[in-house]
């Protein structure tokens, strides 16, 4: 009993985070049937298009590129102490949106980390809707904005949505889920920000 309630509030936590994302589709005017975001560029292949609409990318990435099961590395996975096999699903609240891929722990454990690229979207888009989000933050990831947009203040809880920009116009989102064990001593978010940084040099260069 104790797995199948840990399961269903996982799932409900996801649906909550694809929730506000759907929420942010409507408020920035993202057409529903837009195809997934594209995955991108090496670490060493800067571009000219780094100056693109002031964002301060130097190193624009094309992750749409890319399956998602490639979006995080089976290198990184393994850092992270993830399972090298990862499970694509399609979005079940709208399958239209891109499909994601979802990595578990090693030892089956409740950890997971999920990587979903989403073209056609800005990192502004989400600081013009940070109030469709009970936690908001700003940061940097490797010279990439990126936001954490989460139903609650991640120190507190077993999951956190973080929101990047590979370039001017896809955003990628790690959401990660840690046991319920450590909530409270561990920051799901930082799980989410190496699941990006470890990730980010393996995605082609945005041409």
């Amino acid at each position: 009993m104790k797995n199948v309630m840990t399961t269903l509030r996982r799932g409900a936590l996801l649906a909550g985070g694809l929730a506000l994302t759907m929420a942010l589709a409507a408020c920035s005017g993202d057409s529903p049937g837009q195809p997934g975001p594209a995955t991108g560029t090496t670490t060493g292949d800067a571009t000219s298009s780094d100056s693109r609409s002031g964002t301060g990318i130097t190193n624009p990435k094309n992750p749409a590129a890319l399956e998602p099961c490639e979006l995080l590395p089976d290198e990184a996975a393994s850092t992270l102490g993830l399972k090298s096999k990862g499970e694509r699903r399609q979005n079940d609240l709208k399958p239209d949106l891109p499909d994601m891929c979802t990595r578990k722990g090693e030892h089956n454990d409740s950890k997971r980390v999920t990587l979903v690229a989403f073209p056609d979207r800005t990192i502004q888009q989400y600081y013009d809707n940070k109030s469709s989000y009970g936690y908001f933050e700003k940061l940097d990831i490797s010279g990439h904005p990126a936001v954490i947009g989460n139903t609650e203040d991640p120190a507190k809880s077993s999951n956190c949505a973080m929101y990047m920009a590979a370039n001017d116009n896809q955003i990628v989102l790690s959401s990660t889920f840690i046991p319920t064990k450590d909530i409270g001593q561990v920051n799901p978010c930082d799980l989410a920000k190496q699941a990006l940084e470890l990730s980010l040099p393996s995605w082609p260069a945005a041409q």
